[in-house]
Protein backbone atom coordinates (compact mmCIF):
# COMPACT_ATOMS: atom_id res chain seq x y z
CA UNK A 1 0.00 0.00 0.00
CA UNK A 2 0.97 3.95 -0.53
CA UNK A 3 2.01 6.21 2.02
CA UNK A 4 0.79 9.30 1.63
CA UNK A 5 2.40 12.22 3.39
CA UNK A 6 -0.15 15.15 2.77
CA UNK A 7 2.04 17.76 4.14
CA UNK A 8 4.41 16.92 1.65
CA UNK A 9 2.16 16.27 -1.40
CA UNK A 10 3.90 12.60 -1.84
CA UNK A 11 2.55 8.73 -1.99
CA UNK A 12 5.32 6.34 -1.52
CA UNK A 13 5.98 2.96 -1.58
CA UNK A 14 8.52 -0.25 -0.80
CA UNK A 15 10.37 -0.36 -3.96
CA UNK A 16 9.85 3.47 -5.36
CA UNK A 17 8.51 6.61 -4.61
CA UNK A 18 5.92 8.11 -7.21
CA UNK A 19 5.58 12.02 -6.13
CA UNK A 20 2.06 13.13 -6.96
CA UNK A 21 1.45 17.30 -6.46
CA UNK A 22 -2.06 17.49 -5.00
CA UNK A 23 -2.16 21.41 -5.95
CA UNK A 24 -1.44 20.80 -9.65
CA UNK A 25 -2.64 17.21 -10.44
CA UNK A 26 -6.20 17.71 -9.02
CA UNK A 27 -5.79 15.19 -6.50
CA UNK A 28 -7.29 15.92 -2.85
CA UNK A 29 -6.70 14.05 0.49
CA UNK A 30 -9.49 12.87 3.30
CA UNK A 31 -8.73 11.56 6.28
CA UNK A 32 -11.30 8.99 7.82
CA UNK A 33 -13.00 8.87 4.46
CA UNK A 34 -14.98 5.88 2.76
CA UNK A 35 -13.05 3.21 1.43
CA UNK A 36 -13.09 4.01 -2.45
CA UNK A 37 -10.00 6.31 -3.01
CA UNK A 38 -6.20 5.64 -3.12
CA UNK A 39 -5.24 4.08 0.88
CA UNK A 40 -2.91 5.45 2.30
CA UNK A 41 -1.01 5.43 5.98
CA UNK A 42 0.45 8.26 7.51
CA UNK A 43 3.65 8.54 9.54
CA UNK A 44 1.73 8.71 12.78
CA UNK A 45 -0.45 5.79 12.13
CA UNK A 46 -3.52 7.59 11.09
CA UNK A 47 -5.39 6.33 7.71
CA UNK A 48 -7.13 7.91 4.85
CA UNK A 49 -7.73 8.27 1.22
CA UNK A 50 -6.83 10.13 -1.66
CA UNK A 51 -9.41 11.05 -4.26
CA UNK A 52 -8.91 12.51 -7.78
CA UNK A 53 -11.26 15.68 -7.67
CA UNK A 54 -14.42 14.29 -9.05
CA UNK A 55 -14.03 11.18 -6.69
CA UNK A 56 -13.99 13.80 -3.70
CA UNK A 57 -16.86 15.64 -5.22
CA UNK A 58 -18.92 12.67 -5.13
CA UNK A 59 -17.65 11.97 -1.54
CA UNK A 60 -18.49 15.16 -0.28
CA UNK A 61 -21.85 15.52 -2.06
CA UNK A 62 -23.21 11.64 -0.41
CA UNK A 63 -21.98 12.98 3.00
CA UNK A 64 -24.79 16.09 2.11
CA UNK A 65 -27.29 13.79 1.07
CA UNK A 66 -27.20 11.55 4.56
CA UNK A 67 -27.49 15.50 6.43
CA UNK A 68 -29.82 16.58 4.02
CA UNK A 69 -31.65 13.52 4.92
CA UNK A 70 -31.64 13.33 8.45
CA UNK A 71 -32.24 16.55 8.77
CA UNK A 72 -35.29 16.29 6.80
CA UNK A 73 -36.61 13.24 9.30
CA UNK A 74 -36.07 15.24 12.34
CA UNK A 75 -38.31 18.16 10.93
CA UNK A 76 -41.06 16.07 9.24
CA UNK A 77 -41.15 14.42 12.79
CA UNK A 78 -41.61 17.50 14.31
CA UNK A 79 -44.26 18.99 12.06
CA UNK A 80 -45.94 15.00 12.40
CA UNK A 81 -45.70 15.78 16.17
CA UNK A 82 -47.05 19.51 15.44
CA UNK A 83 -50.09 18.54 14.12
CA UNK A 84 -50.95 15.95 16.30
CA UNK A 85 -50.89 18.15 19.52
CA UNK A 86 -52.69 21.14 17.57
CA UNK A 87 -55.55 18.56 16.01
CA UNK A 88 -55.69 17.25 20.21
CA UNK A 89 -55.94 20.26 21.67
CA UNK A 90 -59.01 21.67 18.68
CA UNK A 91 -60.57 18.37 19.82
CA UNK A 92 -60.90 19.28 22.94
CA UNK A 93 -61.90 23.00 22.57
CA UNK A 94 -64.33 21.64 20.58
CA UNK A 95 -65.98 19.82 23.08
CA UNK A 96 -66.19 21.73 25.65
CA UNK A 97 -66.83 25.08 23.27
CA UNK A 98 -68.00 23.63 20.14
CA UNK A 99 -70.95 21.40 18.94
CA UNK A 100 -71.38 17.98 19.12
CA UNK A 101 -74.47 16.60 16.51
CA UNK A 102 -75.52 20.26 15.72
CA UNK A 103 -76.16 20.77 19.26
CA UNK A 104 -75.84 24.61 20.83
CA UNK A 105 -72.31 24.99 22.62
CA UNK A 106 -72.75 24.27 26.26
CA UNK A 107 -72.13 27.53 28.89
CA UNK A 108 -69.90 26.11 31.27
CA UNK A 109 -69.47 27.38 34.55
CA UNK A 110 -65.61 28.29 36.29
CA UNK A 111 -62.65 28.29 34.30
CA UNK A 112 -63.69 26.35 31.32
CA UNK A 113 -65.75 29.12 30.09
CA UNK A 114 -64.51 31.72 27.46
CA UNK A 115 -63.76 34.73 29.45
CA UNK A 116 -63.58 38.42 28.82
CA UNK A 117 -59.22 38.86 28.09
CA UNK A 118 -58.57 35.62 26.81
CA UNK A 119 -57.35 34.25 23.52
CA UNK A 120 -61.25 33.00 22.66
CA UNK A 121 -62.12 36.63 23.02
CA UNK A 122 -65.53 35.64 23.99
CA UNK A 123 -67.32 37.61 26.90
CA UNK A 124 -70.42 36.00 28.37
CA UNK A 125 -73.20 38.45 29.67
CA UNK A 126 -75.04 37.35 32.79
CA UNK A 127 -72.09 34.66 33.79
CA UNK A 128 -69.67 37.24 33.77
CA UNK A 129 -67.83 39.07 36.93
CA UNK A 130 -66.04 42.19 37.69
CA UNK A 131 -62.48 41.78 35.89
CA UNK A 132 -59.21 42.56 38.00
CA UNK A 133 -59.11 45.51 36.35
CA UNK A 134 -61.14 46.93 34.32
CA UNK A 135 -61.54 50.91 32.60
CA UNK A 136 -58.43 52.20 34.95
CA UNK A 137 -60.15 50.56 38.21
CA UNK A 138 -58.78 47.60 40.12
CA UNK A 139 -60.91 45.39 42.38
CA UNK A 140 -58.63 44.34 44.66
CA UNK A 141 -60.38 41.44 46.39
CA UNK A 142 -57.23 39.49 45.99
CA UNK A 143 -53.50 38.87 46.48
CA UNK A 144 -53.49 36.33 43.79
CA UNK A 145 -55.94 38.33 41.32
CA UNK A 146 -59.74 38.51 42.20
CA UNK A 147 -62.12 35.30 41.18
CA UNK A 148 -63.90 34.81 38.08
CA UNK A 149 -66.21 32.72 37.01
CA UNK A 150 -70.03 31.95 37.28
CA UNK A 151 -71.30 31.39 40.71
CA UNK A 152 -71.89 27.29 40.62
CA UNK A 153 -71.90 25.46 43.83
CA UNK A 154 -71.38 28.05 46.68
CA UNK A 155 -69.73 27.57 49.96
CA UNK A 156 -72.89 26.45 51.79
CA UNK A 157 -75.20 25.02 48.96
CA UNK A 158 -77.10 21.82 49.69
CA UNK A 159 -74.71 19.78 47.39
CA UNK A 160 -71.49 20.50 49.35
CA UNK A 161 -72.49 20.87 53.15
CA UNK A 162 -76.28 19.48 53.22
CA UNK A 163 -79.22 22.19 53.99
CA UNK A 164 -77.68 25.16 55.73
CA UNK A 165 -80.02 26.11 58.88
CA UNK A 166 -79.29 30.26 59.47
CA UNK A 167 -81.15 32.35 61.81
CA UNK A 168 -84.42 34.07 60.53
CA UNK A 169 -83.51 37.71 61.27
CA UNK A 170 -80.48 39.86 62.01
CA UNK A 171 -79.97 42.13 64.51
CA UNK A 172 -78.03 45.29 62.49
CA UNK A 173 -77.65 48.31 64.20
CA UNK A 174 -77.49 51.04 61.45
CA UNK A 175 -77.10 54.79 62.45
CA UNK A 176 -79.83 57.52 61.46
CA UNK A 177 -78.41 60.57 59.31
CA UNK A 178 -78.21 63.89 61.59
CA UNK A 179 -77.57 66.26 58.62
CA UNK A 180 -80.05 67.84 56.34
CA UNK A 181 -79.81 68.59 52.69
CA UNK A 182 -81.85 71.83 52.28
CA UNK A 183 -80.64 72.83 48.98
CA UNK A 184 -81.44 69.25 47.42
CA UNK A 185 -78.28 68.42 45.69
CA UNK A 186 -77.56 65.72 47.57
CA UNK A 187 -75.31 66.37 50.37
CA UNK A 188 -75.77 67.28 53.69
CA UNK A 189 -75.16 70.75 54.27
CA UNK A 190 -71.83 71.83 55.64
CA UNK A 191 -72.64 72.84 59.85
CA UNK A 192 -69.97 74.09 62.44
CA UNK A 193 -69.38 74.36 66.36
CA UNK A 194 -68.77 77.20 68.54
CA UNK A 195 -65.06 77.28 67.30
CA UNK A 196 -65.70 77.23 63.67
CA UNK A 197 -65.00 74.18 63.10
CA UNK A 198 -66.84 72.10 60.48
CA UNK A 199 -68.65 69.12 61.77
CA UNK A 200 -67.56 65.67 60.29
CA UNK A 201 -70.05 62.29 60.19
CA UNK A 202 -68.35 61.66 63.41
CA UNK A 203 -69.50 65.01 65.29
CA UNK A 204 -68.33 65.42 68.62
CA UNK A 205 -67.92 61.97 69.19
CA UNK A 206 -64.51 62.04 67.26
CA UNK A 207 -61.69 60.21 68.83
CA UNK A 208 -58.04 59.50 68.43
CA UNK A 209 -57.09 56.83 65.72
CA UNK A 210 -55.71 54.53 68.28
CA UNK A 211 -59.05 54.47 69.83
CA UNK A 212 -60.62 53.92 66.71
CA UNK A 213 -58.57 50.62 66.03
CA UNK A 214 -59.03 49.38 69.74
CA UNK A 215 -62.55 49.80 69.31
CA UNK A 216 -63.37 48.41 65.69
CA UNK A 217 -60.15 45.86 64.31
CA UNK A 218 -61.72 42.56 65.40
CA UNK A 219 -64.86 43.10 63.43
CA UNK A 220 -62.82 42.98 60.41
CA UNK A 221 -62.29 39.62 59.30
CA UNK A 222 -60.23 37.95 56.62
CA UNK A 223 -61.98 36.04 53.73
CA UNK A 224 -60.38 33.49 52.01
CA UNK A 225 -61.67 31.27 49.00
CA UNK A 226 -61.40 28.43 47.34
CA UNK A 227 -62.62 27.41 43.53
CA UNK A 228 -62.18 24.88 41.31
CA UNK A 229 -61.14 25.43 37.59
CA UNK A 230 -61.76 22.90 35.33
CA UNK A 231 -58.67 22.57 32.19
CA UNK A 232 -59.50 20.85 29.33
CA UNK A 233 -55.49 19.15 29.78
CA UNK A 234 -55.05 18.96 33.16
CA UNK A 235 -58.70 18.23 34.47
CA UNK A 236 -59.77 19.87 37.64
CA UNK A 237 -57.40 22.04 39.99
CA UNK A 238 -57.85 24.74 43.05
CA UNK A 239 -56.98 28.43 43.14
CA UNK A 240 -57.20 30.50 45.89
CA UNK A 241 -58.02 33.86 46.30
CA UNK A 242 -58.15 36.19 49.80
CA UNK A 243 -59.65 39.36 50.48
CA UNK A 244 -62.04 41.11 53.52
CA UNK A 245 -64.94 41.54 55.39
CA UNK A 246 -66.91 43.21 58.29
CA UNK A 247 -69.04 41.25 60.49
CA UNK A 248 -72.03 43.17 60.97
CA UNK A 249 -74.54 41.29 63.13
CA UNK A 250 -74.45 39.62 66.09
CA UNK A 251 -75.64 36.64 64.95
CA UNK A 252 -72.95 36.14 62.51
CA UNK A 253 -73.63 37.98 59.24
CA UNK A 254 -70.46 38.97 57.45
CA UNK A 255 -70.49 41.66 54.51
CA UNK A 256 -68.27 41.73 51.83
CA UNK A 257 -67.49 41.94 48.26
CA UNK A 258 -68.98 40.23 45.53
CA UNK A 259 -66.48 39.96 43.30
CA UNK A 260 -64.69 38.66 46.43
CA UNK A 261 -66.57 35.42 46.43
CA UNK A 262 -67.76 35.46 43.40
CA UNK A 263 -67.37 31.34 41.74
CA UNK A 264 -66.09 30.31 45.61
CA UNK A 265 -66.43 26.25 45.66
CA UNK A 266 -65.68 27.02 49.50
CA UNK A 267 -64.98 30.18 51.73
CA UNK A 268 -63.42 30.51 55.34
CA UNK A 269 -63.54 33.55 57.79
CA UNK A 270 -60.64 33.99 59.93
CA UNK A 271 -61.16 36.44 63.13
CA UNK A 272 -58.50 38.82 63.61
CA UNK A 273 -57.00 36.20 66.64
CA UNK A 274 -56.68 34.05 64.06
CA UNK A 275 -59.79 31.32 64.88
CA UNK A 276 -61.51 30.74 61.83
CA UNK A 277 -65.33 29.29 60.61
CA UNK A 278 -66.66 28.27 57.38
CA UNK A 279 -69.03 30.30 56.00
CA UNK A 280 -71.92 29.99 54.43
CA UNK A 281 -72.91 32.55 51.31
CA UNK A 282 -76.39 33.88 51.98
CA UNK A 283 -76.55 36.34 48.77
CA UNK A 284 -74.86 38.45 46.03
CA UNK A 285 -75.61 41.52 44.00
CA UNK A 286 -72.95 42.43 41.16
CA UNK A 287 -74.67 45.81 40.60
CA UNK A 288 -74.04 46.89 43.80
CA UNK A 289 -70.42 44.14 44.69
CA UNK A 290 -72.18 43.61 47.93
CA UNK A 291 -72.28 39.76 49.36
CA UNK A 292 -73.39 38.67 52.39
CA UNK A 293 -72.05 35.74 54.42
CA UNK A 294 -72.83 33.66 57.57
CA UNK A 295 -70.77 31.93 60.13
CA UNK A 296 -71.73 29.64 63.02
CA UNK A 297 -69.65 31.08 65.57
CA UNK A 298 -71.01 29.23 68.46
CA UNK A 299 -70.31 30.92 72.06
CA UNK A 300 -67.07 32.81 70.41
CA UNK A 301 -67.77 36.31 71.16
CA UNK A 302 -67.79 38.19 67.77
CA UNK A 303 -67.06 41.77 67.77
CA UNK A 304 -69.74 43.83 65.86
CA UNK A 305 -69.29 46.79 63.91
CA UNK A 306 -71.74 49.55 64.24
CA UNK A 307 -73.08 51.34 60.81
CA UNK A 308 -73.23 54.91 60.18
CA UNK A 309 -74.77 57.28 58.00
CA UNK A 310 -72.47 57.68 54.94
CA UNK A 311 -74.90 60.69 53.96
CA UNK A 312 -73.20 62.85 56.87
CA UNK A 313 -69.88 62.23 55.59
CA UNK A 314 -67.87 65.88 54.26
CA UNK A 315 -64.90 66.09 51.95
CA UNK A 316 -62.06 66.72 53.76
CA UNK A 317 -62.90 64.21 56.99
CA UNK A 318 -61.08 61.80 58.37
CA UNK A 319 -61.33 58.18 57.82
CA UNK A 320 -59.39 54.58 58.60
CA UNK A 321 -59.39 52.18 56.04
CA UNK A 322 -58.85 48.60 57.75
CA UNK A 323 -58.54 45.33 55.94
CA UNK A 324 -56.35 42.09 54.16
CA UNK A 325 -53.94 43.66 51.63
CA UNK A 326 -52.24 41.41 49.59
CA UNK A 327 -54.26 38.22 51.14
CA UNK A 328 -52.18 37.85 54.23
CA UNK A 329 -51.57 41.35 55.96
CA UNK A 330 -54.77 40.96 57.90
CA UNK A 331 -55.81 43.91 60.51
CA UNK A 332 -53.54 46.67 58.11
CA UNK A 333 -54.75 50.26 59.27
CA UNK A 334 -54.54 52.43 56.69
CA UNK A 335 -55.60 56.38 57.33
CA UNK A 336 -56.43 59.03 54.87
CA UNK A 337 -59.81 61.50 53.94
CA UNK A 338 -63.12 61.52 51.80
CA UNK A 339 -62.10 63.02 48.74
CA UNK A 340 -65.40 62.94 47.33
CA UNK A 341 -68.76 61.57 48.74
CA UNK A 342 -70.73 61.25 45.53
CA UNK A 343 -68.01 60.08 42.77
CA UNK A 344 -69.65 58.04 39.74
CA UNK A 345 -67.13 55.48 38.66
CA UNK A 346 -67.30 52.55 35.67
CA UNK A 347 -66.17 49.57 37.56
CA UNK A 348 -66.20 46.22 35.53
CA UNK A 349 -69.09 47.89 33.00
CA UNK A 350 -71.08 48.78 35.65
CA UNK A 351 -71.47 52.65 36.93
CA UNK A 352 -71.47 53.04 40.48
CA UNK A 353 -71.96 55.84 42.85
CA UNK A 354 -68.68 55.52 45.47
CA UNK A 355 -66.98 57.16 47.95
CA UNK A 356 -63.62 58.04 47.18
CA UNK A 357 -61.16 58.22 49.29
CA UNK A 358 -57.19 58.39 50.02
CA UNK A 359 -56.49 55.95 52.47
CA UNK A 360 -53.79 53.38 50.71
CA UNK A 361 -55.78 50.80 49.27
CA UNK A 362 -54.28 47.44 47.78
CA UNK A 363 -55.28 43.78 46.45
CA UNK A 364 -56.93 42.23 49.52
CA UNK A 365 -58.59 45.15 50.86
CA UNK A 366 -61.94 44.66 48.95
CA UNK A 367 -64.79 44.04 52.07
CA UNK A 368 -63.05 45.61 54.32
CA UNK A 369 -63.91 48.20 56.24
CA UNK A 370 -64.08 52.28 55.92
CA UNK A 371 -64.66 53.80 59.26
CA UNK A 372 -65.06 57.18 60.58
CA UNK A 373 -63.42 58.64 63.35
CA UNK A 374 -65.98 58.06 65.89
CA UNK A 375 -65.28 53.94 64.95
CA UNK A 376 -68.67 53.74 62.74
CA UNK A 377 -68.79 52.15 59.54
CA UNK A 378 -68.96 54.24 56.87
CA UNK A 379 -68.31 52.21 53.68
CA UNK A 380 -67.30 48.97 52.28
CA UNK A 381 -63.69 49.14 50.34
CA UNK A 382 -64.05 47.75 46.93
CA UNK A 383 -61.94 49.88 44.18
CA UNK A 384 -58.82 51.86 43.54
CA UNK A 385 -56.98 53.05 40.45
CA UNK A 386 -54.32 50.70 39.22
CA UNK A 387 -51.99 53.03 37.60
CA UNK A 388 -47.84 53.38 38.28
CA UNK A 389 -48.30 57.41 38.26
CA UNK A 390 -51.48 57.47 40.25
CA UNK A 391 -51.48 56.96 44.41
CA UNK A 392 -54.14 57.74 46.77
CA UNK A 393 -57.25 56.97 44.95
CA UNK A 394 -59.43 54.32 46.43
CA UNK A 395 -63.05 54.02 46.68
CA UNK A 396 -65.74 52.61 48.71
CA UNK A 397 -69.20 51.77 48.73
CA UNK A 398 -71.25 54.20 50.94
CA UNK A 399 -72.59 52.13 53.85
CA UNK A 400 -76.13 53.73 53.56
CA UNK A 401 -76.07 51.45 49.75
CA UNK A 402 -74.49 49.09 51.31
CA UNK A 403 -77.44 48.74 53.83
CA UNK A 404 -80.35 48.67 51.60
CA UNK A 405 -78.41 45.61 49.65
CA UNK A 406 -77.37 43.82 52.78
CA UNK A 407 -81.37 43.54 53.53
CA UNK A 408 -82.55 42.33 50.56
CA UNK A 409 -80.19 39.29 50.52
CA UNK A 410 -80.52 38.45 53.96
CA UNK A 411 -84.37 38.35 53.67
CA UNK A 412 -84.29 36.99 50.33
CA UNK A 413 -81.04 36.01 48.88
CA UNK A 414 -80.84 38.73 46.11
CA UNK A 415 -81.64 42.18 45.57
CA UNK A 416 -85.63 42.35 44.27
CA UNK A 417 -86.84 44.18 40.99
CA UNK A 418 -83.94 43.92 39.22
CA UNK A 419 -84.66 44.10 35.20
CA UNK A 420 -82.94 41.55 32.81
CA UNK A 421 -83.29 39.61 29.91
CA UNK A 422 -84.06 36.12 29.80
CA UNK A 423 -81.34 34.33 27.22
CA UNK A 424 -77.89 35.02 27.46
CA UNK A 425 -75.40 37.03 24.83
CA UNK A 426 -71.46 37.01 24.63
CA UNK A 427 -69.26 39.90 23.06
CA UNK A 428 -67.40 38.55 20.09
CA UNK A 429 -64.37 40.72 19.61
CA UNK A 430 -62.31 38.74 17.25
CA UNK A 431 -63.05 37.05 13.72
CA UNK A 432 -61.31 33.83 14.76
CA UNK A 433 -63.72 33.69 17.85
CA UNK A 434 -66.31 35.11 15.47
CA UNK A 435 -65.94 31.92 12.44
CA UNK A 436 -65.43 29.15 15.41
CA UNK A 437 -68.61 29.66 17.56
CA UNK A 438 -70.73 31.10 15.17
CA UNK A 439 -69.54 30.66 11.48
CA UNK A 440 -69.54 34.67 11.02
CA UNK A 441 -66.99 36.95 9.90
CA UNK A 442 -68.70 39.69 11.90
CA UNK A 443 -67.97 41.18 15.51
CA UNK A 444 -70.75 42.36 18.04
CA UNK A 445 -72.91 40.93 20.41
CA UNK A 446 -73.97 37.58 19.75
CA UNK A 447 -77.19 35.35 21.21
CA UNK A 448 -75.65 32.42 23.00
CA UNK A 449 -78.22 29.95 23.62
CA UNK A 450 -81.26 28.45 21.51
CA UNK A 451 -83.88 28.36 24.76
CA UNK A 452 -85.76 31.74 23.74
CA UNK A 453 -89.06 31.53 21.80
CA UNK A 454 -87.97 34.29 19.53
CA UNK A 455 -83.99 34.46 19.07
CA UNK A 456 -81.71 31.86 17.80
CA UNK A 457 -78.53 30.60 18.93
CA UNK A 458 -75.94 32.98 16.60
CA UNK A 459 -78.50 35.68 16.43
CA UNK A 460 -76.34 38.90 15.91
CA UNK A 461 -77.63 41.71 17.86
CA UNK A 462 -77.65 45.01 15.58
CA UNK A 463 -79.96 47.35 17.69
CA UNK A 464 -82.02 47.69 20.66
CA UNK A 465 -84.86 50.08 20.60
CA UNK A 466 -83.93 51.75 17.35
CA UNK A 467 -80.02 52.23 19.10
CA UNK A 468 -76.81 50.56 17.92
CA UNK A 469 -75.85 47.95 20.07
CA UNK A 470 -71.97 46.85 19.52
CA UNK A 471 -70.79 45.91 23.26
CA UNK A 472 -72.84 43.63 25.41
CA UNK A 473 -72.09 47.07 27.77
CA UNK A 474 -74.19 48.73 24.92
CA UNK A 475 -77.47 46.48 25.87
CA UNK A 476 -77.00 46.25 29.33
CA UNK A 477 -77.29 50.15 29.40
CA UNK A 478 -81.02 49.50 27.89
CA UNK A 479 -82.03 46.47 29.89
CA UNK A 480 -81.52 49.12 32.81
CA UNK A 481 -83.31 51.35 31.49
CA UNK A 482 -86.53 49.32 31.66
CA UNK A 483 -88.72 48.07 34.16
CA UNK A 484 -89.78 44.33 34.59
CA UNK A 485 -92.84 43.54 32.25
CA UNK A 486 -91.97 46.44 29.04
CA UNK A 487 -90.72 45.24 26.00
CA UNK A 488 -87.41 45.90 24.31
CA UNK A 489 -87.37 45.38 20.46
CA UNK A 490 -84.11 43.94 18.72
CA UNK A 491 -83.11 43.76 15.56
CA UNK A 492 -80.73 40.69 15.09
CA UNK A 493 -78.98 38.65 11.53
CA UNK A 494 -79.39 35.87 11.10
CA UNK A 495 -77.60 34.44 8.59
CA UNK A 496 -78.36 36.61 6.01
CA UNK A 497 -81.13 38.45 6.50
CA UNK A 498 -82.24 41.00 9.23
CA UNK A 499 -85.30 39.98 11.94
CA UNK A 500 -87.12 42.14 14.21
CA UNK A 501 -87.83 40.64 17.06
CA UNK A 502 -89.73 41.86 20.62
CA UNK A 503 -88.50 40.47 23.94
CA UNK A 504 -89.91 41.04 27.52
CA UNK A 505 -87.41 42.35 30.71
CA UNK A 506 -87.63 40.42 33.41
CA UNK A 507 -87.16 39.90 36.89
CA UNK A 508 -83.21 39.30 37.67
CA UNK A 509 -83.01 36.35 39.85
CA UNK A 510 -79.34 34.64 40.36
CA UNK A 511 -78.88 30.86 41.38
CA UNK A 512 -79.26 30.76 45.14
CA UNK A 513 -78.15 28.31 47.97
CA UNK A 514 -80.61 26.29 49.63
CA UNK A 515 -81.03 27.57 53.02
CA UNK A 516 -83.30 27.45 56.00
CA UNK A 517 -84.22 29.71 58.21
CA UNK A 518 -84.69 28.68 62.34
CA UNK A 519 -82.40 28.64 65.30
CA UNK A 520 -78.84 27.17 64.02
Amino acid sequence: MNQYDPMKGNASSNDRTDTYNTSDSGYTYQAGAPDNGQGYTNPDGSHGFIYNSSQAGENRNRHYRGAVIALSAVLATAVIGTCCFFGAYMAVKSWNHGTQDGATPPIETGEGSPEAGTSDGLFISGDHTDEAETDGLTLPGSSDGDQSGTQSNPAGSADQMGTVTVPPAASIEKLPPERVDTNGDGRPEIETDEHGEVLTSAGRDTVSVATVVNRVAASVVEITTETIVQSGFIGQYITGGAGSGVIISEEGFVVTNHHVIDGANAITVRMSDGKEFPATLIGTDEQTDIAVLWINAGDYPLTVATMGASFDLVVGEDILAIGNPLGSLGGTVTEGMISATAREINVGGVTMTLLQVSAPINPGNSGGGLFNMAGELVGVVNAKVSSEEIEGLGFAIPIDTAYEVILELIDHGYVRGRPDIDFTVVDVTSITTAMRYFDSFNLGVYVYDDSHDALQYGDLILTADGSEITRVSDLEKHIQAKSIGESMELVVLRGREQVTVVVTIVESVPDLPTIEAGDP
